[in-house]
Parts: structure tokens; sequence; C-alpha cells
């Protein structure tokens, strides 16, 4: 540390001196400026900032009443709407009708179930003659406590508006515009119709009014509760200001109140003037910070490239490198991040081969100790079973011949991921493959009622790898989407495509799939999404398709199938020249 901090003060008077005519450059260009600046602030602040000032009001008041307009319409046309329902004659009846425990009319039914369609009503409320508590069609969690005779009323021409409920977590808010059939002073003798209204159906005329970090448009109600363009209660009261703009009462108790959120327009101004007078007093002082900051500046980008270069040393090849830097720093910064992700992905093939080759040594060992005893106890069985006439005994025999084939399919397993065989390249009719991976699965597919389908292309694709192994990763794909699907039936489709200088198999079914966090892992060894799985499946796969240029990938949202791709170079005649002359 000690001789990190020697280098950088010995590198300041260096700067120092590179910077000097650009200092004299600086200094000359701000004693010039500082006078037309000055000219600029005085004209700036009595003028511009005026005119601004006088524009945003009349454009607030004028937005503000066209919103007033907008709510006071939105109420004036449910109220026709609520007009029309009680002026239906059947409604009317049914309403005024003084028989206890009426039936409701199926065409009132049908016409309270048109209007329930309405984007902006939740539901209705019926208040015969000559009974104590009005009849609620609307859902019962929105109504759960509440009480209509506690709640504000705003008269609104013949009508009456109850409300707002305000929403919480376990209901939406909602309001209520009431209409009267008759008119009495016994409760119990009126007769009403109600509509319940979405409350951010009638909020949302709102929201042209809100001006991103300047303004939030709110909603007074005549109980003192403040509603958002949302529909949401807010708690204004601890941000508000006098630099508020309150509207006029639209409704009894209901007004606009544009909440001031901040001064981002004036802001700016007032800064800029402000600077201007500090650059005056700033002027003396400026040589010695301009060349503070050069410095600083220098070992702001610089320290990052040394404490990346020492969390590379320290073997971190995963934290990326924070690039900060310009010009011939910000090149430097570049090429060492790409030195990171070379060196991290050469890291990872040398681990993966020594992984690898550790249990190539582990599978051959676990081979040679378990396969030879295992042949030896299939033997015995298979002999025993012979002689054994009793039929439990004999389908515990072929049990345990059925585990000890699984068990040498999981060393096998096992060998080919440690030991893989090398690649033997030529040419594929990706067409005939597909065809003949479908007879082989189209058996076991059946009996778990899936269909296997294939896509046929008038052109032949080609593709230049090892067949068998081509034919191994497409089978055990084709395999995966079938165990997927096995409880449920569905579709696997096999396609082959040519696209640019490559060939594309692909396998998609219509079965569960897998999250995005499983995706991630699905080609790990000994990842396994299946209870009776080894997690060498997949592995097995991708290393195949890397040992021949080729290259899986696995999209899949969960509960919508899974669709696998394989990249594969295409086949050409110039390759086969090539490879014959190697």
């Amino acid at each position: 540390m000690a001789k990190r901090s020697t280098g950088r003060r010995k590198s300041q008077p260096h700067l120092f001196r590179r910077s000097s005519l650009a200092r004299r450059y600086l200094l000359s260009s701000l004693l010039i400026a500082l006078i037309p600046l000055l000219l600029l602030a005085g004209v700036y602040d009595a003028l511009y900032v005026r005119a601004l000032n006088k524009v945003a009001e009349s454009r607030t008041n004028a937005r503000m009443a066209a919103t007033e307009n907008l709510l006071a319409s939105f109420l004036q046309e449910r109220l026709f709407e609520l007009q029309e329902l009680i002026d239906d004659p059947v409604l009317s009846d049914y309403l005024g009708s003084t028989r206890t425990g009426a039936l409701l009319p199926d065409a009132v039914d049908r016409t309270l179930r048109r209007q329930l369609d309405s984007p902006y009503v939740y539901g209705v409320i019926l208040k015969r003659r000559f009974t104590s508590a009005p009849d609620w069609y609307l859902p019962q969690s929105l109504r759960v406590g509440i009480d209509l005779g506690t709640l504000p009323i705003t008269p609104l021409r013949d009508a009456e508006l109850l409300g707002p409920v305000s929403p919480n977590v376990d209901r939406p808010g909602w309001l209520v515009l009431k209409l009267g059939l008759n008119q009495s002073d016994n409760p119990e003798q009126a007769a009403w119709l109600g509509l319940v209204l979405r409350l951010t159906s009638f909020t949302d005329r709102m929201r042209d009014l809100e001006l991103q970090g300047l303004q939030q448009p709110l909603l007074r109600a005549p109980n003192g509760v403040y509603l958002s363009q949302l529909g949401t209660q807010v708690d204004p009261h601890a941000a508000l200001s006098e630099r508020d703009d309150v509207g006029a009462e639209f409704l009894p108790g209901w007004n606009i109140r544009l909440l001031w959120l901040g001064d981002p327009l004036y802001s700016p101004l007032e800064l800029a003037r402000f600077g201007l007078l500090l650059l005056v007093f700033a002027s003396a002082i400026g040589i010695v910070w301009l060349a503070r900051h050069l410095s600083q500046r220098l070992s702001d980008q610089i320290t990052p490239l040394i404490e990346g270069a020492e969390r590379v040393a320290g073997g971190d090849f995963d934290t990326p490198l924070n690039i900060r830097g310009t010009a011939e720093i910000g090149v430097l910064a570049l090429a060492q991040e790409r030195m990171r992700l070379r060196l991290k992905r050469l890291i990872r093939g040398m681990v993966e081969v020594e992984r690898r080759a550790v249990l190539g040594q582990f599978a051959a060992g676990v081979a040679h100790e378990i396969r030879n005893p295992l042949a030896t106890i299939k033997t015995s069985v298979q002999a025993l079973s012979r002689k054994e006439t009793e039929p439990h005994r004999l389908e515990l025999m072929q049990m345990v011949s059925h585990e000890i084939d699984r068990t040498n399919d999981v060393v096998q397993l096992l060998l080919d991921y440690a030991r893989p065989r090398q690649a033997e390249a030529n040419r594929i009719n990706l067409q005939e493959l597909i065809d003949s991976v479908k007879v082989l699965a189209d058996g076991i597919a059946h009996s778990h009622g899936i269909q296997i389908e294939t896509v046929v292309h008038d052109k032949a694709v080609y593709a230049w790898a090892d067949p068998a192994q081509v034919r191994q990763i497409i089978m055990n794909l084709v395999m995966n989407s079938i165990q997927a699907m096995e409880t449920m039936g569905g579709t696997v489709r096999l396609q082959a495509r040519r696209q640019g200088l490559s060939a594309y198999l692909f396998v998609k079914d219509n079965g569960p799939g897998v999250s995005q966090e499983q995706l991630a892992y699905l080609t790990e060894p000994f990842y396994t999404t299946k209870s009776s799985g080894t997690g060498l499946g997949l592995s097995i796969c991708s290393q195949l398709a890397h040992s021949n240029d080729g290259k899986l990938t696995f999209r899949s949202v969960s509960g919508q199938g899974m669709r696998v791709s394989l990249r594969l170079p295409l086949y050409t005649t110039d390759r086969e020249k090539l490879e014959r002359h190697e």
C-alpha cells in the first residue's frame, strides 16, 4: 500500500505539468465567460422564469377544469344509466311492490345483469317499499363490514352519492350512486335503486393531471379522505404545502388538489443562477480545484482496474469489472474485462477436464467393482428363476433382474459422461433421422396417450455430425418429453430446419415445462427434476452436442411445455472434401 501511495504522489506533478496549458485556457475561458453568464442569468431569472410560471399556471388551471368536467360527466353518465333502469316498468313495479318475499322477475334479473356487464359497475343495490334492508347484488367480499348508513352522502341532482368506501387489502374501493323511486319520510316506505361504481373508474379521470415528479392529483372526498388516481387512499398531510393547487368543489364536499412534489422545472434554473454567482467567488481557487479534480478522476478510473486485477489474481472470475474509464483507460478496462472472461472460460474448462478425469477414474473403478458382481448375481438369479415354480418368488427374481439392469444403465451413463467417444462426423439426413426416432419411440409414447409428430419440409436438411450421437441426443430429448407427460398425455413435435450455415433440430412438447430457476441447471451433471432420474442424460446430450460443434438450447415456461433446439454444422460438399483430405 505504501508503494502504491508513493507512486500516486509522484504522478500528480507530472499531471500538473501536462495540464498547465489546459489550466491556462480554462482560466481564460472562465474569466471571459463570467460577464455574459451573469447577464444571461439576470435576463433568464427576470423574464423566462416569470413567463414559465404564467404558462404553467394557466395550463394547470385549464387541465384542472377539464378534469373536474370529466369527473362530473362520469357521474352524470352513470346517473342517466340509473334513470333508464328505474324507468323500466317491470323494475319500477318490483321496487314499488308491497308484497313481502316477492321473487325477482326474470326480466328484472336480465336487466340488472346487462348493467353488471358495464366496466364501471361492481354491482347493484335494490331497496323495495316496506322492506327494512336493501338487497345487495354484489360479491360478499366487497361489502363485509360496510354499513350504508355510515357513508357520507353527497346530493347529485335527484340522486345521492354514497361513499366512498376506501380500498384495503381485502377489497377494492367503491361508491354508490343512489336514485329513489318515490319520496317518503319513512325509510321503510322508500324504494330506491343504487349502482355500486368502481372507485378506480371514477378517480382514473385525473390521470391527465399527473406530472411525473412535479404534481400528483388527489381527490378529496366529503369524509376528508384523499384518493389517488388509482383509487387508493393516501395520507398527504405531511406533504401539503402552500404551492398546492386546490380546485373548487365540483360536487358538495368533492374537490381536486394538486399535490406539489418538487421543483424539477425550476430547480435547474435556480441552480444555474447560483452556480454562476459561485463561479465569481470560486475563480480564485478554480485552478487548484481543477488540478485536484483531474488527479482524483484519474485515480477513480485506475483504482477499479487495480481492484479487478487483484480479484482475478485471487481467483474471483465472476465479479465483472466496473468500467468507468474514458478514452485510453476505457479501452484498457475493456481489454482487462475480456481477459477476465477468457480466463474464466479457460479455468472452467480446466476444472471440467479435471472433474471428468476424476469421474472417469471413479467410473472405471465403479464399473469394475460393481459390474462383475452384478453379472454374477444376474446369472444366478436367472438360473434360479428357471427352476422356481412359485409365482411370488418368480416375480421377485424378475424385479431383481430388472434392478440389476437399471444399475448397469447408471454405471454406463457414468462411463459415457466421463469418457465420451470421439465424434465421427458424416452426412446426416435430419428428416430421416427424426423419422427413425419417431418409429422407435412411438410404442412407448402411445402407451401413455402421447402423440409424436414430425414436421416435413419439401427440401431435405443435411447436417455434418456423428449420426449415432445425434440420434442419441434426439432420442434422449424425446424420452424426457414422454416421461414429463406420461400422466397427462400430450404431443411431442420433431422438426428439422436449415437456417444460415447451420442445421437445427427441434423437440417441442406441451408438458408441464420447468421454471426459469431449473432451466439454468438442466445440463449440470447429477441435476434432475425427476424422482427416478440420474441427472446425467441432458449433461451427456450437451457434451455430445459440443463434441459435434453444436449447441443445445432450452426454452420453457412453467406449465407451458419445453422447446429444445439442437444446432449442428450444415453439410456442404466442401466440408466433406476437407474432412476426407484430413
